[in-house]
């Protein structure tokens, strides 16, 4: 009686060093792998290895942990038959599956869950020379099962997408790992290679800009005055711009008294992207031609604005201000009356965030100034609202015939 009872305590036992060893495996993240390969580089190496193919490490689980739960069950029916008889199976039947569901499943994960790294180093090295005992039988049973799955079509992949990382990053939010503020921050670094420069550049219009034959004694009163670190030059007409004037270098020569040197002098050369070229590019280039300021050119080579260093950060950690700079207003503003205020020049992508909806992104239209001017299919007037499935947008104020700001009312629209 009291081997008995030793054996099926074993068997207890060896169904939670199953489980647990099945669930600190399979929780076991990529991150935790290579601080195992630090701290245990035999262990992380091996377990890298079965990571990469973990069908036959989790089928000696499955047949250890099946095998040892069958067997308690037939002992303690058979030590219940000879002690009882028949009458207390039912009663022993359910004490045991209790026993086993607590003890050799339920506790085991949720301990493996909270010590997957520890458990996966003491496990790993027996469950592996296990697997070498059970080869022929975990074989067979993969070439069954790979049988029955074929019958069911081919798999589908599972390839981590953008749109997944995402959910990673909203699902860390979820749970506290990270702020509102880090939140928009990550997914505006993963959205790098999506969002074109057109995004955020300074539209022509507005760009500051000065003849490369004016002099220094001509042009430096503007130049201080607008507070430019760096000036696009341009020869013939305003759009044709033939290099970058630094600051700092004409009020040196300026200072030196050289007041009638021309601009055209300190002139460097430009550097070009096209409006399509997407932020990693553009910083990569900046970056490689050591240079803060890039001009726009559309598809037909004419100006379309310019970029700068400051405009890619700022994408990143937010609007930067000098100390005698004006604040801009916040891109997104929510009004009294649950609508909101939104600046034209405001990204799509960071409507869809702070407001939780859905608003497609094209090539062609990156901001609420240009999904505006899209659906209203000309210039829209101040006080034009347009109905779409994600709520009514309302031209407020126009610059220069641009949107400037608009007001958004969620909610489908009452047919």
């Amino acid at each position: 009686m009291g081997s008995e009872w030793i054996v099926i305590l074993l068997l207890l036992f060896l169904s939670g060093f199953f489980s647990a060893s099945e669930t600190a495996f399979t929780s076991l993240s990529l991150l935790q792998i290579q601080k195992l390969k630090r701290t245990h580089p035999k262990v992380g190496l091996l377990l890298e290895r079965l990571k990469s193919h973990p069908d036959t490490y989790l089928t000696t689980i499955l047949i250890g942990n099946n095998l040892v739960n069958i067997a308690t069950s037939a002992l303690v029916t058979e030590y219940t038959l000879q002690t009882f008889g028949d009458r207390l199976l039912g009663v022993s039947t359910g004490i045991v599956t209790l026993v086993v569901l607590i003890f050799g499943e339920v506790a085991p994960k949720r301990l493996a869950i909270a010590h997957n790294e520890g458990i996966c180093v003491g496990t790993v090295r027996l469950v592996h020379g296990l697997s070498y005992l059970l080869k022929p039988l975990i074989y067979f049973i993969g070439a069954a099962s790979f049988l029955i799955a074929r019958l069911t079509g081919p798999a589908k992949g599972h390839a981590l997408t953008l749109e997944g990382l995402f959910h990673v990053v909203d699902l860390a939010k979820d749970t506290g790992i990270l702020d509102t503020e880090k939140t928009r921050m990550m997914k505006s670094i993963l959205r790098f290679s999506e969002i074109p420069v057109r995004a955020i550049m300074t539209h022509r219009t507005e760009v500051f800009r000065l003849p490369a034959e004016m002099t220094l004694q001509e042009a430096l009163p503007r130049i201080l005055h607008e507070g430019y670190s760096r000036v696009p030059l341009y020869r013939h007409e305003p759009e044709h711009i033939v290099g970058i004037l630094l600051t700092k270098e004409a009020v040196t020569h300026y200072l030196q008294g050289k007041t009638d040197l021309p601009l055209s002098f300190l002139m460097r050369p430009a550097v070009f992207v096209s409006v399509h070229t997407n932020l990693y590019k553009l910083l990569s280039l900046l970056r490689e031609k050591d240079t803060n300021l890039a001009i726009v050119l559309d598809e037909y080579g004419g100006l379309a604005g310019v970029v700068s260093y400051e405009d890619v950060l700022e994408e990143i950690v937010g609007e930067m201000y000098d100390e005698d700079e004006e604040r801009k207003e916040e891109p997104i503003q929510k009004l009294p009356d649950g609508s909101f205020r939104i600046q034209g020049d405001t990204l799509l992508y960071a409507l869809n965030d702070t407001l939780n909806i859905e608003i497609p992104l094209s090539r062609e239209t990156q901001t609420v100034a240009g999904l505006v001017t899209e659906l209203a299919g000309n210039i829209p007037q101040e006080g034009e609202r347009i109905s779409t499935p994600w709520g009514d947008f309302q031209v407020e104020s126009l610059r220069r015939k641009r949107v400037r700001t608009v007001l958004f009312f969620p909610g489908r629209p009452e047919p």
